[in-house]
């Protein structure tokens, strides 16, 4: 896979009202703030949406969500349409991982076939490091803003990612317990399958010296034990559904005991949790054939017990390939903000 165009080209903010930012340095890490001007002077509470970007992309990428998703807030609140107490809303964007101000070296945010041997490793490593990132972001960023006495709290966390940052939501959903909801933007929730079929597009000599082609990829140089049991920690799928994967047959299938072991992570991880997942049908860098098997089953049992209490919206963008368009970015923004308008109450917060 070559180095992929900006998937937010074309998505603009310049008919809408400009809105308010400044940039920080919150533990180390140059952080954009969206918002906080905008914030109504009687919000009791306020809301953070955390937006990460995508690969070969900066945090401004993601300006142009941070403008509709305010925006859109702002729009109900006037409309009547923001609940009884209306909250206040911003948005964060910070830089992933080697990348924008936070870049160390280039070779290592590039594809196998741009020449980079650890690509598999280094986009892992960078996702879920970004969604460690984001916790600790959330530990500090209130000392840094509503600081007076009487200001209002931050109470809620929600992330919107893209591309590698759709990838790195997945990671933020399962490992953060105060990141209540998330829109997933063309990304993937089986590492696994997503590289292996990226390997074979590849040609990769560790996909294609075996006979049959595959099947001795996983575990080698390419995609190293190391790599797959930090894969069985963090990835959706390598956590929930570990094994199901097979490269050169069909998937085994999960067993009782396994479905029943991908519940209780389902009730401990994400009980009481909304998430979008935003796809395109011709998406061909990460199509949405790669987190499809883990999908329907991660449904499956969410529709057979309501008492977990986890909401999961897919949606398909037919003509869309590895893009986020102007139509996924004012999806997402009515999503979010109907959430935000909604009374919390009676929602169940996961144990993690």
């Amino acid at each position: 896979m070559s180095a992929t165009t900006n998937p937010l080209h074309g998505t603009s903010s310049s008919t809408l009202r400009p809105i308010s930012s400044r940039t920080l340095t919150i533990a180390g890490i140059l952080v954009d703030i969206y918002g906080l001007d905008e914030v109504p002077a009687a919000a009791s509470s306020v809301a953070c949406l955390w937006l990460l970007n995508p690969r070969l992309q900066t945090k401004e990428t993601m300006q142009p969500v941070a403008t509709r998703v305010i925006s859109t807030w702002h729009s109900r609140i006037q409309e009547g349409r923001a609940g009884k107490n209306p909250k206040g809303l911003i948005a964060v964007a910070f830089d992933q991982r080697n990348h924008g101000s936070r870049n160390v070296d280039d070779l290592h945010n590039q594809s196998w076939r741009d020449g980079n041997e650890t690509h598999a490793q280094d986009m892992f490593g960078c996702y879920h490091g970004t969604a460690t990132d984001t916790s600790q972001l959330i530990n500090h960023l209130g000392s840094y803003i509503f600081t007076a006495p009487d200001a209002p709290k931050i109470q809620q966390h929600f992330a919107l990612g893209v591309s590698l940052g759709g990838h790195a939501t997945w990671h933020c959903l399962l490992g953060d317990r105060r990141i209540t909801a998330g829109v997933v933007g063309i990304g993937c929730p089986d590492y696994t399958r997503l590289m292996t079929d990226r390997a074979r597009l590849s040609k990769r000599k560790t996909y294609t010296a075996t006979t049959p082609p595959g099947s001795a990829f996983l575990g080698s140089s390419d995609f190293p034990k190391a790599l797959q049991d930090a894969i069985a920690q963090y990835d959706p799928a390598g956590l929930m559904l570990p094994g199901m994967f097979n490269p050169t047959a069909d998937d085994k299938q999960p067993d009782q005991a396994q479905l029943d072991r991908m519940k209780a992570l389902m009730r401990e991880r994400l009980q009481g949790k909304r998430i979008l997942n935003l796809s395109g049908r011709i998406d061909k860098l990460v199509p949405y054939a790669a987190g499809e098997p883990f999908l329907n089953i991660f449904r499956r049992i969410i529709a057979d017990d309501a008492s977990l209490d986890i909401a999961f919206d897919d949606i398909l963008f037919d003509g869309v390939g590895h893009a986020f368009p102007q139509a996924m970015v004012d999806y997402a923004a009515e999503w979010l903000c109907s959430l935000l308008a909604k009374d919390d109450a009676g929602h169940v917060s996961s144990k993690i």
